[in-house]
């Protein structure tokens, strides 16, 4: 109908019309569905936890592509483990490991106005955290683990526009003996990189008057154009938080959203403590001089690589993150060494900010609804 409508105001014969008129159809139907594909059902699913039954299947497929070889099961786990091993960021400093993805504004991820709807950006960062556990901590997905969220909190400091291309960096940003704080950074390249003193001047949305934290504006939508309040204590906690991102790299990209969410590790209902967690897949302090690898791996290493390596399957690896590292004495934690030092004293830092922010959070909470 509106095909026949359309070549009637142009003036095209109604033969013609006719016979152009389901091509025309089809065309327009197979270019809706392009342009919506990400949103397809089931694609989310996809992309969130297939990465993550890749790794975990990856033991099996490669214990048992070994069978053929009629090599025995000890050397058949051994070739596996190694295999698994491969993926894990030894002798990372957990503060420096970041996982970068890409991706761009589509048209079923905008809102009518033609910028990133704010419900993407948690289904967009659903995608890098899948990213971020294949990354961060194979061995521990490859035993079962899982990355649970427990809350976020985002801050829209620019628009995305339609069809723009945008990164995702997640980084860790502190830990504690159940949570893991996790920032999430969405950003795009300037258009005029490296000039940094133009892009403070003409930047409507993060205006920086001097480099105290304090003095960091984030206009919304809501804000008043009169006198400016007293910064309440959220306020002042997200602009801490925001100078922080700018002071990382101010000649870098622009930063446009960025979201603190906070998870925890789980093997079926038994949280894994995030120090023994990082210790386990290689992360560790800076050495005094070089840096280590898997060639150079560091010194504690050889407790979770022999905890893999025992004879029969992951079992005892499994064992020991859910139950067994607690029969450990205090003076034979082997994964508290690693991640002490400026590891340590820049985890107490970023905990203190993300704790404030949390404690923020919780105070909301208590308010009582209007009656």
């Amino acid at each position: 109908m509106l095909v026949n409508l359309l070549y009637q105001w142009i003036k095209i014969p109604s033969s013609i019309a006719r016979f152009f008129a389901p091509y025309i159809l089809r065309v327009f139907v197979g270019l809706i569905l392009l342009i919506n594909i990400r949103s397809f059902p089931l694609l989310w699913h996809v992309r969130v936890f297939l990465p993550l039954a890749i790794v975990r299947c990856k033991y099996h497929f490669i214990f048992y592509k070994h069978l053929l070889s009629f090599k025995p099961a000890a050397a058949r786990h051994h070739a596996a483990v190694i295999q698994l091993e491969s993926l894990c960021p030894v002798g990372a400093n957990p503060f420096t490991f970041t996982v970068l993805c890409k991706s761009w504004a589509s048209p079923d991820d905008c809102d009518f106005l033609g910028h990133l709807s704010n419900s993407s950006y948690a289904k967009i960062r659903d995608v890098a955290l899948a990213q971020f556990s294949v990354k961060a901590c194979p061995t521990f997905v490859g035993v079962g683990g899982c990355v649970i969220l427990g809350s976020s909190h985002y801050q829209f400091l620019r628009e995305i526009p339609l069809f723009a291309r945008y990164e995702i960096k997640l980084s860790i940003g502190a830990w504690d003996q159940k949570w893991m704080y996790l920032v999430c950074r969405f950003t795009a390249q300037s258009k005029n990189e490296g000039k940094t003193k133009a892009k403070q001047n003409t930047s409507p949305v993060l205006p920086i008057e001097s480099s105290t934290p304090s003095r960091i504006r984030i206009p919304t939508p809501m804000t008043p154009s009169g006198p400016e309040s007293p910064d309440p204590c959220s306020d002042r906690i997200t602009k801490t938080l925001v100078a922080s991102l700018l002071a990382e790299d101010p000649d870098g990209p622009t930063v446009l959203c960025f979201s603190i969410s906070r998870v925890c590790f789980k093997i079926g209902r038994i949280t894994v403590p995030p120090p023994l967690l990082l210790a386990c897949e290689g992360f560790s302090k800076p050495p005094s001089s070089g840096s280590y690898s898997h060639d150079a791996p560091p010194p504690h290493w050889i407790h979770p690589h022999t905890l893999r390596h025992s004879p029969g399957s992951l079992e005892n690896y499994h064992g020991f993150l859910t139950k067994f590292w607690r029969d450990v004495a205090e003076e034979d934690r082997w994964w508290i060494e690693p991640l002490s030092g400026p590891v340590e004293e820049q985890r107490l830092a970023n905990l203190a900010k993300l704790d404030a922010m949390q404690s923020v959070v919780n105070v909301c909470m208590d308010v009582a609804p209007y009656a």
